[in-house]
């Protein structure tokens, strides 16, 4: 009875346990307007599904595949140096924004845990905000493409950065991702994407194993200790 429960612990360890950093699915960006009324789309490939995203907000550019590659990394790493993400943001798929405005990502469905890289958020002296409407946790930040400035944060939803290159990540299952940047400046650039995975459940069968498993070590031990 004891070999057979710890057998079945170490299986449910191997359950419970989390996996590392996810390959995250980001958005391959395909249309763009820009201006004031700017809007764009684009389409994430994940979990063997594609799911479109719509941009919507103040838009100064938007890189479609092509051009400088502003999400290289230098030391530390602002996007991949932390335990969720495994691989820095597509080359040239960026969207510029640099007026203050409202702004919102919306996805063709629901997806779970999304993540933010940001570029040059601000600068050294011209700090600039991103106020959210849900709250995030900033994952990592470091040298990028204008070096490696710094940040504040202002409760669980605002990012303050000052020359800041970023990842930030959303929890929970979200239909989309609205804010507000404040003030103007030349220009801060965002993307979003998606981890291929999440870590795994439980399945209830499993727990009443282990519970199972537990409730016939203490009658075992209750037998040993009557005799």
């Amino acid at each position: 009875m004891l070999r057979l429960l710890v057998l079945v612990m170490l299986m449910t360890a191997g359950m419970f346990s989390t996996a590392g950093a996810s390959t995250i699915g980001w958005t391959d960006w395909t249309a763009a307007t820009t201006g004031a009324s700017g809007s764009a789309k684009g389409a994430i490939s994940v979990g063997g599904s594609n799911i479109d995203v719509a941009f919507n907000g103040v838009l100064s550019f938007a890189q479609l595949g092509t051009g400088t590659n502003f999400w290289t990394e230098g030391s530390p790493a602002p996007y991949t140096n932390n335990p969720v993400i495994d691989n820095a943001p597509t080359p040239s798929e960026l969207l510029g924004l640099n007026l203050r405005g409202s702004y919102s990502l919306t996805f063709s469905e629901p997806v779970a845990n999304p993540v933010m890289a940001i570029v040059s958020l601000g600068r050294i002296n011209q700090p600039v905000s991103y106020v959210f409407d849900t709250p995030f946790t900033l994952l990592s930040e470091g040298q990028g493409w204008w070096g490696d400035g710094n940040y504040t944060l202002g409760g669980s939803n605002v990012l303050t950065g000052y020359e800041l290159h970023a990842a930030i990540q959303f929890e929970g299952l979200l239909s989309s991702i609205k804010w507000t940047s404040a003030p103007d400046e030349y220009w801060h650039g965002i993307t979003v994407g998606v981890p291929d995975d999440v870590a795994p459940v439980p399945e209830p069968s499993l727990m009443l194993l282990l519970g199972s498993g537990l409730a016939g070590l203490a009658l075992l031990r209750r037998k040993e200790k009557n005799v």
